[in-house]
């Protein structure tokens, strides 16, 4: 049987959005809501008021920021996972060393 489920509503833009989560994830849904609601007050500051053209704009910088943190992980992982393999090279050829010295 599944985790049970908890029902919030987020507000984005003045606009409910009701959502079934797991309860220990409502902490990272409301942290969520609140960037979203600072970043479209920021553009609320510009004048800019339609609602439709605000979640516009939070969505297309939110989804920049989400890709190239992606982006970066995936080099960050591919980084880390060839200095481990240099790592172990180096480990093998120090245990082969102290083998053929015995």
């Amino acid at each position: 049987m599944g985790k049970e489920r908890k029902s919030i509503t987020l507000y984005i833009a003045q606009q409910p959005f009701k959502l079934s989560i797991l309860p220990e994830q409502e902490e990272l849904y409301r942290k969520a809501e609140n960037k979203i609601s600072q970043y479209i007050k920021s553009l609320s500051a510009k004048q800019i008021t339609d609602r439709f053209t605000l979640m516009g704009y939070a969505l297309i910088n939110f989804a920049i920021k989400e890709t190239y943190l992606t982006e970066k992980q995936h080099y960050i992982d591919n980084d880390l996972k060839n200095n481990l393999k240099n790592l172990h090279n180096v480990l093998q050829n120090v245990l082969t060393e102290m083998e053929n010295e015995e």
